[in-house]
């Protein structure tokens, strides 16, 4: 997966600048120290879209090739509905005339990879199964990569807040920068026993 290696590369270190500058803004002055929490938050969303573009291109490199089984996962681009399969009836296809079928499994794929988002290491799970990877070797990074994953949840959707129903009860949820930087090294270590993997 080189064409994989640099963009993770680049992505990473687009995180890494964020985790820096939030360690240079909580050293200037107490009244930097939200700003720098909420840098340090940034962080923790780049490091999830990270992960989640390497998935995105482990399905673009995978998927064209995986069993007819796995492909049935996913849906055929164009149709209407949800993002999950439906039955294909023969009108549905008329808009391929012409096309080889190489290049609308390729198209669909590519549909399916542009909404595509993870959650949790359960989806990851999925999504290397999907992928016909193996799983097995990687589970020693999903409890760190999952606590990521969560607490971006909470980020995105709860703007860093623990109560759901009524979220200015409470206050944000405090985030420190070794917490994040472990998270940043388990990412790292499961992308590189990824590609290890792929490269097998």
């Amino acid at each position: 997966m080189d064409f994989t290696n640099g963009e993770f590369a680049d992505n990473l270190g687009r995180a890494s600048n964020l985790i820096a500058a939030s360690e240079q803004l909580a050293g200037t002055s107490t009244a930097s120290a939200p700003l720098a929490q909420d840098v340090l938050r940034a962080a923790v969303v780049f490091l999830h879209a990270s992960l989640e573009e390497v998935v995105r291109n482990l399905f673009v490199r995978n998927l064209p090739n995986v069993a007819p089984d796995k492909l049935d996962e996913i849906p055929l681009t164009g149709a209407p509905g949800s993002r999950r399969p439906t039955k294909i009836l023969l009108g549905s296809l008329v808009q391929f005339r012409g096309e080889f079928v190489e290049n609308v499994i390729k198209k669909s794929i590519d549909a399916y990879v542009d909404t595509f988002n993870l959650n949790n290491t359960g989806e990851l799970v999925h999504c290397l199964e999907l992928a016909e990877i193996d799983a097995t070797p990687l589970r020693q990074h999903f409890p760190a990569l999952n606590e990521l994953m969560q607490r971006r949840h909470q980020i995105v959707h709860q703007m860093d807040r623990t109560n759901e129903l009524d979220p200015l009860t409470v206050p944000l949820s405090s985030l420190d920068v070794l917490t994040v930087e472990r998270w940043k090294q388990a990412l790292i270590s499961f992308v590189q026993d990824l590609f290890a993997a792929c490269a097998t």
